[in-house]
């Protein structure tokens, strides 16, 4: 006799919030080399990297990505 194997939706809920917290030095490669930066450091999808980008503090960190950008444009026209 075969039995079936039933998947319960809250299994499958499970299964999909299982989400690696962002690596070590994340925050520092975002801010000096942005998104094509951390997808080759990490190798991580965009879809990760929103979300990385979002716990390492979101918006605040895209401004520190672009306060260094335009810091960079400084010494450049110096």
């Amino acid at each position: 006799m075969q039995t079936a194997t039933v998947i319960s939706a809250a299994h499958l809920f499970q299964r999909n919030t299982r989400r690696k917290p962002a690596p070590p030095g994340f925050a520092e490669v975002f801010i000096r080399w942005g998104w094509r930066g951390v997808e080759t450091v990490f190798g991580s999808r965009t879809e990760c990297n929103k979300r990385w980008v979002e716990e390492c503090g979101g918006c605040s960190l895209i401004q520190q990505r672009r306060d260094y950008r335009q810091r960079l444009r400084e010494l450049r026209h110096a």
